[in-house]
């Protein structure tokens, strides 16, 4: 009987970032003219009040990292297998205190590059300059 030779097992190992970045915006509509001064501290009590009113102490115990807050944008870095929980927190969040907020997740992705410029915006504003 021939035995035939098996080729050598092949290992493989999945390469990828373990975070998720997160790019999310809060507004205070209730407020309306009256300018509400956005601190980091303030976006983290919001996303932490979000987690937890949603997930409850044990569950909302998630961790982030807010990186960067411009006016009332900020992008968050969060564990990939906590961004879903992120980003249903931010849809279901209404109220922050005596507050009503609209905390939105607008885009997640695997590195910042993309989060960094809004092609969006950009392409807005190239389409208003080219009208001179």
């Amino acid at each position: 009987m021939a035995t035939t030779a098996r080729p050598p097992r092949q290992l493989t190992r999945e390469v990828a970032c373990p975070d998720v970045f997160l790019s999310l915006s809060l507004e205070f509509p209730g407020l309306g003219d009256a300018a509400v001064a956005m601190s980091e501290q303030l976006f983290r009590d919001v996303l932490t009040s979000a987690l937890t009113e949603l997930y409850g102490v044990v569950g909302g115990a998630v961790g982030f990292s807010l990186l960067s807050l411009r006016g009332s944008s900020a992008i968050v870095r969060v564990d990939k297998r906590e961004a879903d929980k992120v980003w249903a927190a931010a849809a279901f969040a209404t109220r922050y205190g005596d507050h009503d907020i609209r905390l939105t997740a607008q885009r997640a992705s695997a590195s910042l590059l993309p989060l960094a410029v809004d092609s969006r915006a950009w392409a807005a504003e190239l389409l208003l300059l080219g009208r001179d």
